[in-house]
């Protein structure tokens, strides 16, 4: 039995199991989910693990899952799940495809925000619900990182390298764009150092990271921002260290990004 909502092209559900637990499955979007009542015995590809109250779980599409569960006398299994589909987490990560490296997170306050979530849903003000979920998954992405981020965008703890395109001059721009976040990049700059043709540049350098260096720069940046934030620093002061215009200029770009105010995200992340 699911109580199922719909949040911006996501489902919020509360599943009660007939069984009291899952067969064999699995689902085009990530799961994220955590128990309401009981615990759970986890199989999921090849690997093998308990889940208990205080955990979250994170399982990528396509991955196969199943349960089993142990739960009080009398009582009856439950969790909260939310479906997330991948284009909602690659709108999160500039493009960049995601990979959760762990399935399991132990966060008590990640699991708070999705059973209030759920909590809040009937009658609740959708966009505060949806903020709040946003937010929750860009805690997710910092605290897990993925693999595919770390290889294709600034998103991740490593950021891109470069490896495999063949060309150490990619490299070598990569490490020039992250090594100052306070500037936008000039691409004639860049194409010069690089010695390439500008188009050149565009090319392999789209081809190796999955955007333009530009995009790439700006994402990366705003990925610093929101570090900065979660650390408390003020937004304004986040804005000129980042190089942008103004505080509304970093502001549009990162409502833009993220789905929530820097102001929003600080609060809640501090």
């Amino acid at each position: 039995m699911q109580q199922v909502r719909d949040v911006n092209g996501t489902q919020l559900a509360v599943v009660r199991p007939a069984s009291g637990g899952f067969p064999r499955h699995s689902h085009d979007e990530y799961v994220i989910s955590t128990n309401l009542c009981g615990r759970e015995a986890v199989r999921l590809d090849r690997a093998s693990f308990d889940v208990d109250l205080d955990e979250v779980t994170v399982y990528n599409p396509g991955q196969v899952q199943s349960c089993t569960t142990r739960t009080p006398d009398g009582a009856a299994f439950a969790c909260v799940s939310w479906y997330v589909p991948p284009a909602v987490l690659t709108a999160l990560t500039g493009g960049a495809p995601v990979d959760f490296e762990r399935p399991l997170v132990r966060s008590a306050p990640l699991r708070a925000e999705l059973l209030r979530a759920a909590r809040d849903l009937p009658g609740g003000d959708p966009a505060l619900i949806e903020e709040r979920l946003t937010v929750l998954l860009l805690r997710l992405l910092d605290l897990t990182g993925t693999s595919a981020t770390r290889r294709r965008g600034p998103d991740g703890t490593s950021g891109p390298t470069g490896a495999g395109t063949g060309d150490g001059r990619i490299a070598a721009v990569l490490d020039r764009l992250r090594g100052d976040l306070s500037n936008p990049p000039s691409l004639a700059g860049l194409a010069e150092d690089a010695g390439m043709s500008r188009e050149h540049l565009i090319r392999s350098f789209t081809r190796a990271t999955g955007c333009p260096p530009y995009a790439w720069h700006l994402q990366a940046r705003l990925a610093e921002g929101r570090r900065r934030l979660r650390h408390g620093e003020p937004v304004a002061d986040v804005a000129h260290a980042l190089g942008f215009a103004d505080q509304a200029h970093f502001h549009r770009h990162f409502t833009a990004a993220y789905a929530v105010t820097p102001g929003r995200y600080r609060r809640v992340n501090i």
